[in-house]
């Protein structure tokens, strides 16, 4: 399993989404571990203005619909995304605050656990698609002198929707994530993890430097039984002082403020994603199954 690290900090913010997940390259989702119910319960104002895992994966399902009822008008088939699952898709703040889950560390320490058997199935289907047949792969993707049903997709599934700027909702959500690191509450929180980890054996001044120590920074293979143990630790001493409770509380304050400093930014932010998602759950009711 290619080992990508999750570290504290590292948002994955494009289009809304702030955290990373990561795909297995083997076991088709055999071991896959469900996010715990405390990761799925963390929820940030922001929420209402970008689009989680599941959301994303809905619209692409939505519009990959539309694109084999094009296709179908062409007399060919289409191989669909398989339909969403909220239990196979991961939380949208499953790292963002470092390793939280136990299981999690035990396993695959600072790694990203591997994706579902949804997830899995989503890059088999992707992966099918670069074996089309050359009549196939023009209807589907266009020529240079004819759109393809996945560009004619794309604008119907963005029909009516307002234009935004992206990067000013993802410097929104950096500079929230970066306030609540400094803020006071935080940095006690983190001194207090550090005295923790310090009692267990390990010198880290803050959450960030576990991840990326060089001793598990190769991103390959599994996990050294030292890079579990720390990271076992690690979430152990962040569920003793409460760092990720503290840490979301502060957060929300600062994307409060942000939300309230630019009302009219935020408000064409909830209506960009009010607009996509009701056009895929039409698009869905219209040609699913």
């Amino acid at each position: 399993m290619n080992r990508l690290l999750r570290v504290t900090g590292a948002l994955c913010v494009a289009v809304g989404l702030a955290a990373c997940g990561v795909q297995d390259d083997e076991g088709g989702g055999e071991r896959y571990l469900p996010a715990e119910e405390g990761v799925r319960s963390l929820t940030l104002p922001f929420d209402e203005y970008t689009l989680s895992p599941f959301e994303m994966r809905t619209l692409d399902y939505a519009q990959d619909l539309l694109v084999r009822d094009c296709m179908r008008q062409h007399g060919m088939d289409w191989r669909v995304l398989p339909a969403p699952k909220e239990e196979g898709t991961d939380p949208p703040h499953r790292g963002r605050y470092g390793v939280i889950e136990s299981e999690v560390a035990e396993r695959y320490g600072y790694g990203a656990p591997p994706g579902s058997a949804d997830e899995a199935l989503v890059e088999e289907v992707r992966e099918d698609r670069l074996t089309l047949l050359a009549t196939e792969h023009r209807v589907a993707y266009g020529s240079e002198s004819a759109a393809g049903c996945l560009q004619e997709a794309g604008r119907d599934i963005m029909a009516g929707v307002p234009d935004m700027d992206h990067d000013r909702l993802n410097s929104f959500i950096q500079t929230g994530f970066e306030t609540s690191r400094s803020a006071p509450e935080v940095v006690d929180a983190f001194a207090a993890w550090s005295a923790c980890m310090a009692d267990r054996g390990f010198d880290y001044p803050t959450p960030s430097e576990a991840p990326t120590d060089a001793r598990w920074s190769d991103g390959e293979g599994d996990p050294s039984m030292e890079e579990t143990e720390v990271a076992a630790v690690d979430v152990a001493c962040k569920e003793d002082v409460s760092v990720v409770e503290i840490w979301r509380d502060a957060e929300a304050v600062a994307q409060e403020r942000l939300i309230e400093e630019h009302p009219e930014d935020f408000a064409l932010f909830a209506q960009v994603r009010q607009i996509r998602l009701e056009t895929a759950r039409t698009a869905i009711e219209r040609f699913g199954a």
